[in-house]
This record gives structure tokens, C-alpha cells and sequence, in this order.
């Protein structure tokens, strides 16, 4: 990479690296992972790989948490007693779908350049806007239940 590119703008450089490496539009990609935020082109595949992977370990996390309360705070367990067992499973299935990207972008990182990163952006941008509909889904159910009127030592199993 030359200094020219170097003084280029965030949208400028990742508008030309779209064409190479067939990404997708600076708005969509912006719009979901706030790359217009990044402050420094010069590595920039590199850095939108990293802000992706920041937003997936989120979700990952939360989904973790649903999955396993630990340590067991009363959020967790509660939000964790809302699910049945066939949402239990869809939830694993994603979060194995949140974890393979995850660990795709460590390997990525492993032997970093500019070809590796892209692939990443592309898969994770490929499946993306399923992977929000399943999680909304989840996160939905979720929230809901902080509204319903539930017995609270039936789901905590203890409190008193």
C-alpha cells in the first residue's frame, strides 16, 4: 500500500477495495457495523474485520449467557428459564453459527492481509441479515418476558 493511499479517506479506500475484492456496498456495511467510525484507511479490511467480530462476540455472549448462566446472576438465570427446549436449540444452532465466525476471524488474524479479511467480511455480510432476524427473534422473547407476570421461584428455584 503507497502513501497516496494512506491519505485517502475511509469510504474513498474501501470504495476501491470493494471493486477488488467484491464487498459490499460502504452504506450497507456501514449502516450494520459503523465502519465510517474508523479513524485510520490504512489497514482498513483489517479493522472492519475487527469492528464485525466485536458486534458477533457480543451476540455470541448474549446467546452464551440464555445457553449457560455463569456466573448465574438473577438475569441470567431468569432470561435463561424463558426458553423451552426447542428454542434452547435454535439458540445454540445460532450461537454455533455466531462462534464459527468468530473463530474464522481469529484465523484470520493469525496470518493477516488483506484477502483473508475480505473473505471474512464476505461470509459474515452473506448470512448477516439472517443471523439478525433469528437473533431478534430470541432477544424479543427475551424482553418479553420481563413483562409477563411469572412466578419468580418457579423460575429462579430459589430467592427467600
Amino acid at each position: 500500500m503507497g502513501k497516496a493511499n494512506i491519505k485517502m479517506g475511509v469510504k474513498e479506500r474501501y470504495l476501491e477495495l470493494s471493486k477488488k475484492y467484491r464487498l459490499p456496498s460502504f452504506d450497507e456495511i456501514d449502516n450494520e457495523f459503523e465502519i465510517s467510525t474508523i479513524e485510520k484507511e490504512h489497514f482498513l479490511l483489517r479493522e472492519i474485520r475487527r469492528k464485525i467480530t466485536e458486534k458477533i462476540e457480543v451476540y455470541a455472549k448474549i446467546l452464551e449467557e440464555i445457553l449457560h448462566p455463569d456466573p448465574p446472576t438473577v438475569s441470567n438465570m431468569y432470561e435463561s428459564g424463558v426458553f423451552d427446549e426447542k428454542s434452547r436449540d435454535e439458540i445454540f444452532v445460532l450461537f454455533k453459527k455466531l462462534m464459527y465466525l468468530n473463530r474464522l476471524s481469529v484465523e484470520a488474524s493469525i496470518d493477516e492481509n488483506e484477502q483473508k479479511s475480505s473473505d471474512y467480511i464476505n461470509a459474515v455480510f452473506k448470512n448477516w441479515k439472517d443471523i439478525k432476524k433469528e437473533f431478534l427473534r430470541h432477544i424479543k422473547n427475551a424482553k418479553e418476558s420481563w413483562l409477563r407476570d411469572i412466578d419468580i421461584k418457579e423460575k429462579l428455584g430459589y430467592l427467600g
